[in-house]
């Protein structure tokens, strides 16, 4: 009923391979607005989980719990239910707001007061420990979870990230894309406009900004980049929202994918850390685009074959030296980690997890 919806296609195409297996959709109108992938027949536009009769279906899952929480009584008093849960501090911890953050995220204020004072979120997110099984979607977070141990036995990984693609690149220029949105809250976006003015690289490098920018200021700024940076860069960006599809053809085509992920984050002013708490898009972005990725070293090293930098200047150096022949060398030595994912073994592998709910 939220947000997500990249992970829903995910899930279509998936499902629509277990023969198995029936399923349907059913979304916000707002989600529904922003789906490519997914044909009309096995979506249903609901209002609210409250009013929908799910009893012609055997179990439930939930893409994302974070608001609207009454609506989830009936339903997890009446089927097996599986939510997925991104925030493990808020959904799953129930830690406190911190202070700090109320005044990081101004421009959200009456957003937020809203959902705390008139939704209740910080007393009512509790209503999703009546839910039959926890889902997540990466091993960090699992093991985040096994750490803590409270709901270790309802608690299950749910691998959704299969390689579609594994092809090297054909253009001369070097593909650099940052994937996800352009904003300084989850990702260090500074560095990387800091790192792009200083840059003199002797191969040609085209980087890909591919998200909607923060604010107005952000998007001065890759605007500004544009015309200040080395002559063998070129830059392109995008204004609003890419649907999923479009989405994947860019990133189809890079040789790297640039992700700068910040450590410490927010969720609905509580702290999430990243690669333990939460779980970032670009891990999925990586494995299923079979694409090398560029991250901090501060970010848990996931089961596929990364780059990983220390500071600012160690990822100048990175993309200062960048040359074609190297790349297709680095690509060599990710073809292992492809065939752990290949589509089949991971569509096997849920498919046995959804039976077993």
């Amino acid at each position: 009923m939220e947000t997500h919806s990249a992970l829903l296609e995910q899930w279509y195409l998936l499902v629509k391979e277990m023969s198995s297996i029936d399923f349907h959709f059913f979304v916000s109108q707002k989600v529904s607005d922003k789906l490519t992938a997914i044909p009309i027949e096995y979506l249903t536009i609901i209002d609210s989980v409250r009013k929908t009769d799910f009893s012609a279906f055997d179990s439930v899952v939930v893409n994302t719990l974070h608001r609207n929480y009454d609506d989830y009584k009936k339903l997890f008093s009446e089927k097996p239910v599986l939510c997925l849960v991104h925030n493990l501090n808020f959904s799953l911890f129930f830690r406190g707001i911190t202070v700090g953050n109320i005044l990081k995220e101004k421009e959200k204020l009456t957003y937020f007061l809203k959902l705390y004072f008139k939704e209740k979120v910080a007393t009512k997110r509790k209503i999703i420990l009546d839910a039959n099984y926890f889902g997540v979607i990466s091993n960090s977070a699992l093991e985040t979870i096994k750490d803590d141990r409270r709901y270790l036995h309802k608690s299950q990984l749910i691998q959704m990230n299969y390689c579609k693609n594994f092809e090297f690149p054909s253009d001369e220029t070097i593909q650099v894309v940052m994937p996800g949105n352009v904003s300084n809250k989850r990702k260090d976006v500074d560095l990387v406009f800091r790192v792009l003015k200083k840059l003199q690289p002797e191969n040609k490098l085209h980087f890909t900004f591919l998200g909607k920018p923060e604010n107005e200021q952000v998007l001065q700024q890759l605007e500004e980049l544009k015309s200040n940076c080395d002559k063998n860069i070129t830059i392109t960006h995008f204004h609003q929202f890419i649907p999923w599809e479009e989405y994947s053809k860019v990133i189809e085509k890079a040789h790297l994918l640039l992700c700068p992920i910040k450590q410490e984050t927010s969720f609905y002013w509580v702290d999430e850390v990243y690669g333990q708490t939460k779980v970032s898009g670009a891990e999925a972005d990586c494995i299923y685009n079979g694409k090398i990725g560029i991250f901090p070293s501060s970010y848990p090293k996931m089961d596929w074959y990364n780059w990983y930098y220390n500071d600012e200047n160690e990822l100048a150096e990175l993309l200062q030296n960048i040359n074609m022949e190297d790349l297709r060398k680095e690509y060599q030595k990710l073809l292992p980690y492809t065939e752990k994912f290949t589509f089949e073994r991971v569509k096997n592998e849920l498919e046995e997890i959804l039976f077993s709910f």
